[in-house]
């Protein structure tokens, strides 16, 4: 059975991954402290034996707290590229609609005028036309 994969497959789910960590790290020391005192040794081997295990088991946590550092490092990487992504691309559809906006007044603008001038030289021309009438 591939332990690791499960492990790892069971932390990537989770969000708070200490607990997990914590029990897996004393059930390894509970379970070589375990096996080293039923094994048949004399003192001085048995201790060697727990020294050994006892630094194997710290340098596999110092391992293991390096590759969730590095997982952390690189997700929020990830996170805070996509996060500048995403703001990139909301400031420039607010720009264009800025843009659009400003084009939208101007025509409107440009179309007031131009009904202005209209209804001045159609009252123009009815003065025109009473005057001669």
């Amino acid at each position: 059975m591939n332990y690791r994969k499960l492990l790892n497959d069971h932390l990537d789910r989770n969000t708070d991954k200490t607990p997990v960590l914590v029990a897996l790290l004393a059930g390894l020391a509970v379970g070589a402290a375990l096996g080293v005192l039923f094994a048949p040794g004399s003192g001085s081997e048995t201790r060697d034996l727990i020294a050994d295990k006892s630094k194997d088991l710290t340098d596999s946590a110092k391992e293991k707290l390096s590759s969730y550092k590095e997982k952390i490092k690189n997700s929020a990487d990830h996170l805070a590229d996509t996060a500048k992504d995403k703001f990139q691309g909301y400031k420039e559809r607010a720009q264009d609609a800025a843009e659009d906006l400003k084009d939208a007044k101007d025509n409107a603008v440009d179309h007031a005028k131009s009904a202005v001038k209209d209804l001045k030289n159609d009252a123009s021309d009815a003065k025109d036309a009473v005057k001669n009438a």
